[in-house]
């Protein structure tokens, strides 16, 4: 139980953050002025949800498998993410705040893994 409260706490977290990193870089302001900033953003959140699919299909008996697969897709995709925003949004900031949240995630990613990965080997 505590661990699922735990778990909610770091979803709002990160939501929080994301809201925060939009609000201190400015990436408000850049969508207004016609940036196309929230097709990158669409494209990594559908890549992930295929991903995860398929590696759920693919990886149903080996949970460590599913998250060391999931984490290096996870970087993969929002390393191209990144470099799309990087390259093609000339003059915005938003891939400072990619970089800045896809990094805080990962490491709570890898986080949540090793504290599963103490927890299955504990019982």
């Amino acid at each position: 139980m505590w661990l699922l409260i735990i778990w909610l706490i770091v979803i709002f977290g990160f939501g929080f953050l994301r809201m925060y990193l939009k609000k201190r870089f400015g990436i408000d302001e850049e969508e207004r002025a016609g940036m196309p900033v929230k097709r990158f953003e669409r494209w990594n959140g559908w890549a992930m949800l295929a991903a995860i699919i398929v590696l759920y299909i693919v990886f149903i008996d080996s949970l460590a498998v599913f998250f060391f697969w999931l984490l290096s897709v996870f970087l993969l995709v929002c390393a191209a993410q990144i470099y799309l925003e990087w390259k093609y949004l000339k003059g915005s900031r938003k891939y400072q705040a990619s970089i800045v949240y896809f990094t805080i995630t990962a490491l709570a990613m890898i986080i949540f893994i090793a504290i599963i990965r103490w927890q299955t080997e504990l019982f």
